[in-house]
């Protein structure tokens, strides 16, 4: 990679995480103004399919899904069925009960699953460093959640069991794109997988709810939905998956920590939201340990 190219990078997944941040906001607004669960699901999984689709064509991606032996892509199916239908209703469950703001910070904690999850798999624990992140990870969950208030964790305590359930999910998501995505690539895999998460999320729109959800919505809201699917879905992932192939994964999960400090203040700028100290603490919990984590991953590489 040449030094020039670098910032460009680094400038992408900023900017991708800075989206990002906001989903959570907007995803509030959409349903102060009447917006339903499965409605912002199935529009938003069915609006980034065209756009998702295309990128792929435009890559040159697609010849390798059409000749992808079936078992690579039914896990492929599988990862998106795991992050992009049950994960993504779990965490957008979660944000009607719960602030953008919380949700964004317990979201981040994935990457602490995926450390747990691997030792678990692996029959080994994790190193220090490792085990260090991720207690400090879950020590931030239990402080940004409820902190010492009792009243706090009632109010909080469901909505951020489906956020970490989310977590646990798109961790899933992750793990299949590892085991196949270098016989499909990123891109391939992410056509599969949204796919088949389109297709469940559509199958769950008709058994659980009706048509006057979508067809009432105004041509603005629409609009919005749209937005809200190119701009802190679909673009986000395309800057910073360009991004991951120059600077590395761990340096762009590093950079991509901007996110949930964002999230923070569009929520508090937006919805009036507002952490307390202790939460606030919780936060910076969370961030640092997946700081913990990929910072010492990128010092491991750059020793190798």
């Amino acid at each position: 990679m040449s030094e020039s190219a670098a910032p460009l990078s680094v400038a992408l997944v900023i900017t991708g995480a800075l989206l990002m941040a906001a989903k959570g906001v907007i995803a509030k607004l959409l349903y102060h103004s009447g917006v339903t669960l499965e409605a912002l699901l199935v529009l938003r999984a069915v609006m980034a399919l065209p756009l998702i689709w295309g990128w792929a064509w435009w890559r040159g991606e697609l010849p390798r899904v059409w000749q992808a032996p079936k078992a690579t892509l039914a896990i492929a199916m599988l990862g998106g069925l795991s992050g992009y239908y049950l994960g993504t209703w779990c965490d957008f469950r979660g944000l009607e009960l719960i602030d953008a703001s919380l949700e964004r910070v317990l979201l981040f904690t994935y990457p602490a699953i995926v450390v747990l999850v691997r030792a678990l798999w692996r029959r080994r624990a994790p190193s220090g460093r490792e085990a260090t992140a991720v207690v400090l990870t879950w020590i931030g969950v239990v402080l940004a959640v409820g902190d010492f208030d009792l009243a706090l964790w009632r109010a909080n305590g469901h909505g951020a069991l489906l956020v970490l359930a989310s977590a646990a999910l798109f961790s899933g998501y992750l793990f299949a794109n590892e085991h196949v995505g270098k016989r499909i690539g990123s891109v391939g895999f992410m056509v599969v997988a949204a796919t088949s998460a389109a297709l469940a999320l559509s199958l769950h729109f008709a058994i659980a709810s009706t048509p006057a959800a979508v067809s009432g919505l105004s041509g603005q809201l629409l609009l919005a939905l749209l937005a809200m699917t190119a701009f802190t879905n679909v673009l986000p992932l395309f800057m910073i998956s360009a991004s991951i192939a120059r600077i590395g994964a761990a340096r762009a999960a590093i950079i991509s920590a901007v996110g949930p400090p964002a999230t923070l203040v569009l929520a508090w700028w937006w919805l009036g939201e507002a952490m307390g100290l202790v939460q606030l603490a919780g936060a910076l919990c969370c961030v640092g340990g997946v700081l913990a984590l990929e910072v010492g991953r990128a010092r491991g590489k750059s020793l190798a």
